[in-house]
């Protein structure tokens, strides 16, 4: 079947203007003259089979997407975020949710491969938008996935990949992003979070993208900005906190006698930041507003909130591990890529491409998570 040269170069060029580039910057990256570009961007001339593959690489899409009308990208999600929310996005964070974009894509495919077995929970439907649904959604989740009335999290990442969503952490420059959701049309649900966070932030920041993903999910995208105080967002911070700080959990800390020292402890235990467990202190009225405000000072330093994927290893390879974390390459992520690499799903190459490295580094990435090749067993 013959490429569709007009729409192939549409493409290319939403690629390329969701990543703030002009030609002159692609050309100059991937050492394609800038007037062959313009003449393929236009439609006027068809690009090799090589360049096709120079362009999947460099704009981190599937080949197929760029030669078929029936792979779908979620590039015009990202289109109308950019139209809609571009100030906020500099090209760095562009290219890290490109990037996120392309790990989600791996990610379900590896995931396929492995006939993976996600369980489907089924959230509760709402014609309007009220801040107990976040409440009453978070326990009949938490129910769901089996936690006892006062049980707190501890992996929180494992716990919502379980129902199928596509969740990574990636740095990103603009500290008032707290995480985004965007809805792909191939990929499903996919979550990130910004890893420039304190751990604590991070996991309320994902208990309150999941709401989004499970009762927001009729929008393509959603972009949480910290502070944000509209009806949906309220919500999705009510789910977080009610997830994260059960109920019963808060009955038991009615007749508490509370103290700096009590406060800081209590956050500790349920790993939130101190101003998330005030306000569930307050909304169930638990502590007065003086309280509230004599205690919201107070802060958990970021050195004593532990990471899940960094305990237990040395300094020197949690230092190589979270430079990995900041790029989104979660040990759930690298384990089942590396498992489909082993049963022949995937080229060493292939797994080189969708571990973000070159061929060359691939043996030591995959020492960090005690991983080898197969020439090397």
């Amino acid at each position: 079947m013959p490429i569709d040269r007009v729409s192939l170069g549409k493409k290319l060029i939403r690629c390329r203007e969701n990543l703030d580039l002009e030609i002159s910057n692609v050309s100059e990256k991937i050492g394609i003259p800038v007037h062959r570009l313009e003449s393929i961007e236009t439609g006027n001339t068809e690009p090799t089979g090589d360049e096709i593959l120079i362009f999947a690489d460099f704009y981190r899409q599937d080949y197929k997407y760029f030669i078929s009308n029936e792979r779908l990208s979620a590039s015009e999600q990202v289109e109308v975020l950019y139209r809609k929310f571009g100030d906020d996005f500099s090209k760095e964070d562009r290219w890290a949710i490109q990037e996120f974009i392309f790990l989600c894509e791996n990610e379900q495919d590896i995931l396929s491969y492995l006939d993976y077995k996600k369980t489907d929970f089924i959230a509760p439907k709402y014609s309007n938008v009220y801040k107990t649904q976040g409440t009453e959604t978070a326990e009949k989740l938490r129910g769901f996935l089996g936690y006892k009335d006062d049980e707190l999290y501890s992996d929180l990442f494992s716990e919502f990949r379980k129902i199928g969503l596509h969740i990574f952490r990636r740095r990103l420059n603009n500290s008032k992003i707290s995480g985004l959701f965007i809805k792909h049309p191939i990929a499903g649900k996919c979550i990130l979070v910004n890893y420039d966070d304190d751990t604590y932030r991070q996991n309320f920041t994902l208990s309150h993208e999941v709401c989004h993903a499970l009762l927001d999910d009729e929008v393509d995208f959603n972009v949480s900005f910290k502070n944000e105080k509209n009806y949906r967002e309220i919500r999705a911070n009510n789910f977080a906190s009610s997830f994260l700080i059960p109920k019963s959990h808060i009955e038991r800390l009615r007749t508490v006698t509370w103290n700096d020292e009590l406060v800081l402890k209590v956050a500790k235990q349920l790993k939130v930041n101190v101003q998330t467990l005030l306000i569930a202190l307050k909304s169930n009225n638990c502590i007065t507003k003086h309280q509230y405000d004599k205690y919201i000072s107070l802060k958990i330093p970021r050195m004593q909130k532990d990471d899940f994927e960094l305990n237990g290893i040395s300094a020197t390879i949690q230092s190589s591990k979270k430079t990995l974390l900041e790029k989104g390459l979660s040990t759930f992520y690298v384990r089942n890529s590396h498992e489909a690499y082993k049963k022949g799903h995937i080229s060493s190459g292939k797994l080189a491409e969708i571990l973000l490295v070159d061929e060359s580094e691939l043996t030591y990435i995959l020492d960090l998570f005690k991983l080898k090749l197969d020439y090397e067993y």
